[in-house]
């Protein structure tokens, strides 16, 4: 019998959010074992190794593995494995300059399938036993079915058991386009309060906004939609800042007009190109989980820099073998940090903002756009 990789046994670790010294070390030999795999199998990443002069058959640091600046995948489709191994190929659903274009070989799906819903499952979101309904302010997976929020928010309902499920963002044939339509949303969300079942809203935060503020334009009584519902925000505000308002106002508002409670309206971060979640705990802290490491690195030296300073992020998992994105740095500012309310030991991890002058329009842009009535730059997902 084959003795499992050392990713494999990361990923089958009971505590999504292991800090032992067990972990530890597993965490680096599973990324050093990725490391020499993406050194075989991919020319450019073997190329960036010997531009680093990193040589990985020989110990080092997670710091000095070399990386990927996520950009690369916009313009390269870089692989690992033959393109016949390929079972599922993401976007990002950005409107303007170059998609990201995301492979995924079957073990490196399976891994990360596994690697959310155990996510999911330790900031208590998994319950196979409860009926719920979902509210998703997301892409029709049908007319988006291959962009990487669609597939991500439509995954996220398998973790209970569905009695509904409505996607918000709906296909207009007419425009050719995606348009969110608040009345209707917002009389669904009616129907699912009537039904008395716990209901999960997931999606752009500038939607939720808006639904709040028509049922506040509307005079209502408050919903009372329980304690076992829960909100799920992400993506951002991005081309709405104007309209974004404290995350700890948003959730004030959602407490009040749908009575959602606070611990349960949660915001999260993630990249199509990355794949580990980062989910707010019940204090709306992003934890790193065992799966993965975050680094902060120097944006003038891109040294790595101690917790609680800013500079730019750099993710690392070992999961993904289809593709050299391993350690991947990010055009996100972020600092990192340790200790929080919840009792949970990982680090966390704060997004501060965007580096840069040139807007990259990701999927949060695109479909605030048609929030806005952008006619200029419609959410064209087809």
């Amino acid at each position: 019998m084959l003795e499992r990789s050392a990713t494999d046994r990361l990923l089958a670790l009971a505590d999504a959010f292991d800090v032992s010294a067990e972990a530890e070390a597993l965490f680096g030999e599973a990324m050093r074992e990725a490391t020499r795999w993406h050194h075989e199998q991919s020319a450019v990443y073997r190329g960036l190794c010997e531009l680093a002069s990193f040589d990985p058959a020989a110990p080092a640091a997670l710091a000095e593995i070399p990386w990927v600046f996520v950009n690369a995948f916009k313009f390269h489709e870089l692989l690992s494995v033959p393109p016949e191994d390929v079972a599922l190929t993401l976007t990002s659903s950005g409107t303007s300059g170059q998609k990201s274009r995301i492979f995924f070989d079957q073990i490196s799906l399976d891994r990360a399938l596994s690697m959310v819903e155990r996510v999911f499952d330790a900031m208590g979101l998994v319950n196979r036993e409860e009926d719920v309904n979902y509210l998703l302010f997301a892409y029709d997976p049908e007319e988006a079915r291959n962009v990487g929020t669609a597939y991500t928010d439509d995954n996220l309902t398998s973790f209970t058991r569905k009695r509904s499920v409505y996607h918000a963002l709906r296909w207009d044939f007419d425009r050719g386009e995606f348009t969110f339509r608040v009345e209707e949303a917002y009389e669904r969300l009616l129907t699912f309060a009537a039904e008395g079942y716990p209901v999960r809203i997931f999606g752009f935060p500038a939607f939720l906004h808006k639904m709040v503020r028509y049922h506040q334009s509307l005079g209502a009584r408050p919903l009372a939609l329980g304690s076992r519902s829960f909100v799920h925000t992400g993506g951002g505000w991005k081309k709405s800042e104007h309209e974004a308002i404290d995350k700890a106002q948003l959730r004030a508002e959602v407490l009040d007009a749908f009575g959602i409670p606070v611990a349960n309206i949660r915001d999260g971060y993630g990249l199509v190109e990355h794949s580990v979640p980062y989910i707010e705990c019940e204090h709306h802290r992003f934890h790193v989980a065992a799966y993965a490491r975050a680094i902060v690195r120097d944006v003038r030296t891109l040294a790595p820099l101690p917790d609680g300073e800013v500079g730019f992020l750099e993710l690392m998992t070992p999961y993904i073998r289809s593709m050299p994105a391993h350690a991947l740095l990010t055009g996100d500012l972020a600092e990192v940090g340790h200790g929080c309310p919840c009792g949970r030991q990982a680090a966390w991890l704060s997004i501060v903002g965007r580096a840069g002058t040139q807007k990259n329009k990701g999927c949060a842009i695109a479909a605030v756009e048609s929030l806005l009535g952008d006619d200029r730059a419609a959410v064209r997902i087809r």
